[in-house]
């Protein structure tokens, strides 16, 4: 709505700026005199419903009205109360809590284009997860993995009472999605032989010995 306001303030401006523009003009240049034009917008609507023009003066009045107050209403930032703190009342905002999950399932393979919200409730919260999957996998296992993943997340690490989690798949993917992993390097092992090397020259002239 803010945007919307914007445009009709600007729409607004260069009107008065075009306006001013002409009457600036029309000083040094007696295009016209103001009077004929306040006769002409009287006689013009002289001949319009009075019914008809007072609706439509009303009209614009509530819009403007409705556009001020939007204009200066700020809208509060939703939260949510954690039912894990019990020594005080701790709350966090939905849309950050929504990015966490969000962030952790990231991690989950053969998701895409992930969307969370997180809703709030009189006794807890409610997750809706969107989410493309691929192809050729058992798709009410991997939703039921990524409920349950979002569902242990939100409880244990935010804190939240979890009433329900939802998916939605948005669509199938061709291909499986894979994330990154992190690979341990394992020690290398060196095997050393320190079998003592027989003298080869040696055994040689033992040989030739014995043949003489």
């Amino acid at each position: 709505m803010n945007v919307f306001n914007r445009i009709v303030v600007v729409l607004l401006l260069l009107c008065l700026i075009v306006l001013s523009l002409v009457s600036v003009v029309n000083v040094f240049a007696n295009l016209f005199k103001w009077s004929d034009v306040a006769n002409r917008m009287i006689n013009s609507t002289s001949n319009v419903n009075v019914y008809l023009a007072a609706l439509i003066l009303l009209l614009i009045l509530l819009v403007s009205l409705i556009l001020l107050i939007f204009e200066f209403y700020k809208r509060k930032a939703k939260t949510v109360t954690l039912t894990a703190v019990k020594s005080g009342e701790a709350m966090v905002d939905l849309k950050s809590a929504a990015q966490h999950i969000t962030e952790e399932l990231l991690k989950v393979e053969d998701i895409s284009d992930l969307k969370v919200k997180v809703e709030s409730k009189s006794d807890g919260v409610i997750i809706n997860i969107y989410a493309k999957l691929a192809k050729g996998l058992n798709v009410s296992q991997k939703m039921q993995q990524v409920m349950d993943k979002a569902s242990r997340f939100a409880s244990e690490n935010l804190g939240l009472k979890v009433i329900k989690t939802n998916f939605t798949a948005s669509g199938f993917t061709p291909e499986r999605v894979t994330r990154a992993r992190k690979v341990e390097n394992a020690p290398v092992e060196t095997i050393t032989n320190n079998a003592p090397i027989e003298n080869i020259n040696g055994k040689d002239s033992e040989k030739s010995s014995n043949i003489y």
